[in-house]
């Protein structure tokens, strides 16, 4: 009979999980790698180290979903492998199914190959695609209004570049791209993508293929058919739900949360894909997952009780609080600020 356990157990878990504490100087997010949009990987960091974060110390390339992620250097030379479409027909989902597309793996494969072909020195991304364009089939290419002209489509380009073993040149402000040390060669299957799928369920657990395969850019019915069968099974308010066996002991016990975090927009916190669970409300998730003028979240013992922003004024940086309901402890709060501030470079914050 599958454990049965409630969503301020869940919560609770997936703040040890995300060792919030500031207790550990390697931290389980970049098992699945941290996004780096809009500046937010530093202030996820700062949310779980407890000194200031070294970006310099990671990679940077675009991965899961094609988004811009931090990663481990040491995890670059197999991640191409891992999030390699697991079949065509996940390949061409992934890619935002272009038209007239159905061998998804070799069409991805024929960009990343271009790619590693003309990428023999530091490289913008324009300067990049303009190369690429003319190597590639022509069904992969389609109009661009922003840069007038044709080239490679974006979430197929994004998604080469990992494979063809490219990083990003994090000195330059423009996207630049330049080849990884000792990079293989592009994949031609997937392999270890299981080790994904239990870093998704470690963190953001327990969870379903639905909530996985969101989190990866694919179809449930992609996952399902690699679905573990030896995870633990339990009930969450009644709804299934999986997790590695190794971890549902910590899972059914987990530590009472005590922490206050000014999460940035897109934390790994907030990457979970059961947003009911973590934010109930749905007037409340509009605020949270904005998709124009992204807030960051108050989370205060795993709830989210609210968002806020920041702007820079000098050298301080102004923090807006806009609380669901009750406003959170404001010394804590006021702690997280000044090291928001700390982490962009200015002297001292202000909350409001």
């Amino acid at each position: 009979m599958a454990d049965h356990v409630d969503r301020a157990r869940v919560l609770a878990y997936r703040v040890a999980a995300h060792q919030f504490d500031r207790a550990s100087e390697d931290l389980d997010v970049f098992d699945l790698g941290v996004q780096d949009s809009e500046r937010s990987a530093a202030a996820a960091l700062a949310a779980r180290l407890a000194t200031d974060p070294d970006l310099t110390a990671y990679s940077a390339t675009w991965t899961v979903r094609g988004a811009p992620h931090l990663h481990r250097p040491a995890d670059l030379p197999t991640l191409a492998e891992r999030v390699w479409p697991l079949s065509d027909a996940d390949a061409v989902t992934r890619m935002s199914r272009p038209r007239g597309v159905v061998e998804g793996r070799a069409a991805l494969a024929s960009v990343a190959s271009a790619l590693r072909k003309v990428v023999t020195s530091p490289m913008t991304k324009g300067e990049a695609s303009g190369l690429v364009t003319p190597l590639i089939p022509e069904e992969l290419t389609a109009w661009c209004r922003g840069c007038d002209t044709t080239h490679v489509q974006d979430p197929i380009f994004r998604l080469a570049v990992l494979p063809a073993g490219l990083v990003f040149d994090v000195t330059q402000k423009t996207v630049t791209f330049q080849a990884m040390p000792k990079r293989r060669a592009v994949p031609k299957e997937t392999k270890g993508f299981t080790d994904l799928l239990l870093a998704y369920l470690r963190l953001h657990g327990p969870a379903g293929p639905s909530e996985v395969a969101s989190y990866f850019g694919t179809t449930a019915t992609e996952i399902k058919k690699v679905w573990p069968d030896d995870l633990a099974e339990v009930s969450v308010d009644g709804r299934k739900a999986w997790i590695p066996p190794n971890r549902l002991k910590a899972l059914l016990s987990p530590p009472d949360p005590d922490v206050v975090r000014l999460l940035p927009p897109l934390d790994p916190y907030l990457q979970a894909r059961d947003r009911d669970l973590l934010v109930p409300e749905k007037a409340h998730q509009k605020e949270v997952w904005r998709i124009l003028g992204r807030r960051g979240a108050i989370m205060v013992d795993g709830e989210i009780t609210g968002t806020w922003q920041a702007k820079a004024s000098g050298k301080r940086l102004d923090v807006t609080l806009n609380p669901f309901g009750e406003p959170p402890p404001s010394t804590a709060v006021e702690e997280e600020a000044q090291r928001l501030a700390a982490v962009r470079g200015l002297e001292s914050a202000r909350v409001r």
